[in-house]
């Protein structure tokens, strides 16, 4: 990837295992995918990222990792640690893959090799440092995955396993070298809902810091700390779990939770409208056309975030967990739409 700006050895010190810092990605298509995010993320708790498919979660979680494409631009920094991942050298992002940051993908089943047993596999986590690993490692990870009688089932083939066991032995070779940071993109998705628990909790039981990449609401407010909102590429919302999912403060959250199924809460409600298409520039509020609360000022000026979220009528209006979008189109002041 190509490099707008930034420093190449950014020091992070004893601060925040990731930091970002008015991050931009732009795919070679011309697709701004990541608009300016900035935050950080400290040792030992879990950021939760979530947004609608689209938003630029999973092209964040990439960048962090140094997997973007090639010819993709990159502007501001992206800090794991001491590196700046954003302008480094291949070689010395390649390093941070396994011992700096782990990585565990949506889909376990694609994880692994079908002609390899699952030890082996797991195996490659230290192979790939070239260090040979002891007699039984991949044994008692797995194990402390809470994989029974491991050392039989680690001779069987992915297909012999299920897509939950599967996950966990992902997991078991992403903290093999106990990395600072684990992103974990849509860990759950092709795992059956009554896994997902598990599979989040032994994520959380390795003790390192992560990005936990989710459309899953009810996962996130269980397991992560705090919880970044993304929209069209920008975090239009950021804290506390609790808080955030208690309390939403910008009304795309407050879609998103009236959106997703919640017991004793009657029928969800749909989100009206798309989201903007982020190969053409954006005017104003980037949510503003699906917007029941927008006014006309809301097409003006972009806003930033401002007591953790970025809506110009943070003040005037007032949210709940169950707030629904009066409907697409901005509406001015009165009623009349624009």
């Amino acid at each position: 990837m190509s490099r707008a700006n930034g420093q190449a050895n950014g020091q992070a010190g004893p601060g925040p295992v990731l930091r970002l810092t008015d991050l931009h990605i732009t795919y070679r298509t011309g697709v701004h995918a990541v608009r300016g995010v900035t935050f950080s993320l400290a040792p030992g708790k879990c950021l939760g990222l979530v947004g609608e498919s689209g938003c630029g979660k999973s092209t964040l979680a990439l960048a962090v990792l140094g997997l973007l494409p090639p010819k993709t631009t990159v502007g501001g920094s992206i800090l794991v640690g001491e590196t700046d991942v954003a302008c480094a050298p291949r070689r010395a992002v390649r390093a941070l893959r396994g011992t700096v940051v782990g990585f565990v993908a949506q889909d376990p089943m694609r994880s692994f090799d079908p002609l390899m047993c699952v030890a082996s596999s797991v195996e490659e986590a230290w192979r790939a440092k070239r260090i040979r690993p002891e007699p039984g490692t991949a044994a008692r990870v797995l194990e402390r995955l809470g994989i029974t009688d491991p050392q039989r089932r680690g001779r069987q083939l992915p297909h012999q396993w299920s897509g939950g066991m599967l996950q966990r032995a992902a997991i078991a070779a992403a903290s093999a070298h106990h990395p600072r940071l684990i992103v974990a993109d849509e860990p759950t998705t092709a795992i059956d809902a009554d896994r997902a628990e598990s599979i989040l909790a032994a994520i959380r039981a390795t003790g390192t810091t992560v990005l936990l990449v989710s459309h899953d609401l009810n996962l996130i407010g269980r397991y992560s700390d705090d919880v970044a909102i993304m929209y069209a590429g920008k975090i239009v919302e950021h804290g506390p779990a609790r808080r955030v999912l208690a309390r939403p403060r910008h009304p795309y959250t407050a879609a998103l939770l009236a959106a997703a199924p919640r017991p004793g809460h009657g029928l969800p409600a749909a989100l009206p409208g798309d989201p903007p298409r982020l190969d053409r520039p954006i005017q104003g509020c980037s949510f503003a056309p699906r917007c029941g609360f927008a006014v006309s000022r809301c097409t003006e000026a972009e806003p930033e975030l401002h007591d953790d979220a970025a809506c110009c009528r943070l003040a005037e209006i007032e949210l709940t967990p169950l707030a629904r979008p009066a409907g697409p189109g901005v509406r001015r002041a009165g009623g009349a739409s624009t």
